[in-house]
């Protein structure tokens, strides 16, 4: 029998879910993968740097558009906030775990990787530390950021 599924949700995954203009352009491939996977009871977290990165897409949206989808947004992160989503945010990093990752994000940056990713990269090597019994991965759109599970 497999390893129940644990998947960290990058921002080019919650943007479909969300649907935000501009963000959502494989909208139809991420929702039914999202169902699918609801259905295989695969659980969710949200890294708070999807939070942070979704919040500035939204932010730069247009009139009605923005407000609108701000709502939609802020409703969501109650909802999970309140273990009544799908998915359950993680939180910001503990200072002692920045602390210990942050020398590691030159080698990233070094090699094009961005400090979100890097943070959901962090977020993975913790998670997958902490919940052992399942298999760890990140679902994402980035090619840098495929690839990673436990």
């Amino acid at each position: 029998m497999s390893k129940p599924i644990i998947w960290l949700i990058d921002t080019s995954i919650i943007t479909n879910i969300l649907d935000i203009p501009g963000r959502n352009q494989d909208r139809s491939n991420v929702k039914g993968d999202f169902e699918d996977r609801i259905r295989n009871r695969d659980s969710f977290f949200l890294p708070y740097v999807t939070l942070v990165e979704t919040g500035n897409f939204i932010a730069q949206l247009s009139g009605n558009l923005k407000r609108d989808k701000s709502l939609e947004f802020a409703n969501q992160v109650k909802l999970a906030l309140n273990n009544q989503a799908p998915w359950k945010p993680l939180r910001f990093p503990e200072k002692e775990s920045l602390l210990l990752n942050i020398d590691k994000f030159p080698d990233y940056a070094s090699r094009g990787i961005g400090f979100g990713d890097f943070s959901i990269i962090q977020d993975w090597e913790e998670q997958k530390n902490i919940f052992k019994a399942y298999s760890v991965k990140i679902w994402s759109l980035d090619e840098g950021l495929c690839g990673y599970e436990s």
